[in-house]
């Protein structure tokens, strides 16, 4: 699997999950993992086999294909953003940490 496939795979898997209302942890918990896999998966970091994505798909109710067919996405919520900047931020380094910080302090005290 691509990495871009991957990542897409990832971002399907969390919005399934925050749409059942699910934290990672409890998702994790159905699956008999750590919350830090379920969080490589969302972030693309790992791909999960088809016999875990098959658990995922049980677990959240899911069909396998919703997975892999391209849903319209409607205009997101303030907290997806601020998942999506979490996201951001923490496969940052150092430097481009300290670019968002400013960028954000910027656009802050403009308001």
């Amino acid at each position: 699997m691509t990495q871009r496939a991957t990542v897409a795979l990832g971002k399907r898997i969390k919005e399934l999950r925050l749409a059942k209302g699910w934290t990672q942890a409890e998702l994790a918990e159905v699956l008999g993992c750590e919350a830090m896999t379920v969080s490589r998966y969302e972030r693309g970091e790992y791909a999960p086999s088809i016999e875990v994505l098959e658990q995922i798909s049980l677990a959240l109710n899911a069909s396998l294909d919703l997975f892999f067919v391209s849903q319209e996405q409607p205009a997101p919520t303030s907290s997806n953003l601020r998942h999506d900047l979490w996201d951001i931020a923490y496969q940052a380094d150092e430097e481009a940490l300290r670019e968002i910080v400013g960028a954000a302090k910027k656009i802050l005290s403009n308001k």
